[in-house]
């Protein structure tokens, strides 16, 4: 009798039985000053987590918009003017992701 012995996830050391089928990650860019000048868009801050996704294991299934309440607009104005605009918060994407490899 063979035993075979679980694929396991390179990324996390993980048997892919075990790995989740969904997982959902935040992204979002930098703002305020520092955002400017380094060019910061929703593109660029997508494209930093694509490849940590993908050596975990997933592909993206979907983008979904942030949605930030009245209660963290406030927060993100009293921030915006206590550092003179030099850092902020930006509302960013919500992007799914599914497992590539099925059991």
């Amino acid at each position: 009798m063979t035993v075979k012995s679980p694929k396991f996830s390179v990324a996390r050391g993980l048997p892919v039985e075990n790995k989740p089928m969904n997982i959902q990650r935040r992204v979002s860019g930098r703002g305020g000053w520092i955002g400017l000048f380094t060019g910061e868009s929703q593109g660029r801050a997508l494209e930093r987590i694509l490849p940590d996704m993908n050596a975990d294991g997933y592909r993206v299934a979907f983008i979904i918009p942030d949605k930030w309440s009245f209660a963290r607009h406030i927060l993100n104005i009293i921030v915006l003017v206590g550092t003179v605009g030099f850092f902020a918060h930006t509302e960013g994407l919500v992007v799914v992701g599914e497992r590539i490899d099925s059991p």
